[in-house]
């Protein structure tokens, strides 16, 4: 066992909430064997450089040895963006060559299904989903093009809600082969009227999705708050917290990626978020930035985070406007 200050440092660090690709990248930096988990030899190995660098030695990988580290080696801390995809609207379904020549013009290659609206609902109501046929055609549509499908379905904790949306999703993901269910977990679950507890929802829903043929997620705003999520958390495979800054919320465009993916790390697990949700919309007239800036500055702070994925809301918002589009290729050409 380490001494006193070696287990306080491996403390300290693990309560940083730093990723695996994070570790890995700080144990290159060092010279240390390359584990992605905290060990007594890497705490050893940065104590080592942060004497060789002036700082203080004490082994904790707090915000300025992490810059330090990142600008001795800045492209071993910079992680790339490799998928970029879009929630679509319910207009999108009937226009799905148009849809995905929106996704094609941006260079998308992952397209997330919106296939329901409840988002006005807190009282008990009954699941189902947009026309069948209509979200079919898309999935198709869109794999045909080599994009990268996925569901996304509202939820509610009700027991009904829950057992209707196993009835219809179970077989429907199976048939279409699509790569994730996600679930939108806003206020229509944080908020729902005469439910079940979110716990018991959440037991219920791994229970009925448990012969899922493909992982399911949970989104939200980044600030959700946390006591209901978390169960749904810990039910689903992965996390996408929805960090957006608009001319309208009063957010900072990067700022608000990085808080909201650090603060769903601490609450819910370092590993579980795999993507990050951004806007597309609203964009123009944020103080201190254009909308170049703020898109960049976004897309710049995921990369800082490890997480290779982003969603944009929403695809309609992506085809109208040519500047956003261009950014997004020229994120994907760098990936």
């Amino acid at each position: 066992m380490g001494d006193t200050w070696t287990m306080s440092a491996l403390d300290y660090n693990r309560n940083r909430h730093y990723t695996t690709v994070q570790i890995e990248a700080i144990q290159k930096a060092t010279g240390t064997s390359v584990t992605g988990a905290w060990n007594d030899e890497t705490v050893e190995a940065v104590k080592q450089w942060q004497g060789r660098h002036g700082l203080k030695a004490d082994g904790m990988v707090g915000a300025g040895t992490y810059a330090t580290l990142k600008a001795e080696q800045p492209r071993l801390f910079r992680f790339p963006i490799r998928t970029i995809g879009a929630w679509t609207r319910q207009t999108n379904l009937n226009n799905p060559d148009d849809a995905v020549r929106a996704c094609e013009s941006a260079r998308l290659n992952r397209l997330d299904i919106v296939i329901n609206d409840f988002a006005k609902d807190r009282a008990v109501a009954t699941f189902d989903t947009f026309t069948k046929s209509k979200i079919r055609t898309l999935t198709q549509t869109a794999k045909s093009a080599g994009l990268e499908v996925h569901f996304m379905s509202w939820l509610m904790p009700h027991a009904s809600f829950i057992r209707e949306a196993a009835a219809q999703l179970l077989p429907l993901c199976a048939d279409l082969g699509v790569a994730s269910l996600q679930w939108d977990a806003e206020e229509p679950w944080t908020q729902a009227v005469d439910a079940q507890p979110h716990a018991d929802a959440a037991a219920q829903l791994r229970e009925l999705f448990a012969g899922l043929s493909c992982p399911m997620a949970a989104n939200g705003i980044a600030f959700v708050p946390t006591e209901p999520f978390a169960p749904l958390a810990d039910a689903v495979d992965h996390l996408v917290p929805q960090c957006y800054a608009t001319n309208r919320n009063g957010s900072t465009p990067g700022t608000v990626v990085s808080r909201g993916v650090r603060r769903w790390r601490g609450s819910f697990g370092p590993d579980k978020v795999g993507a990050v949700g951004l806007p597309a919309f609203r964009q123009e007239g944020i103080e201190g930035f254009t909308l170049r800036q703020a898109v960049e500055a976004n897309l710049e702070a995921v990369r800082e985070t490890t997480i290779d994925t982003v969603i944009y809301w929403s695809l309609s918002s992506i085809a109208d406007s040519e500047e956003i589009a261009s950014l997004l290729r020229a994120a994907r050409a760098t990936a």
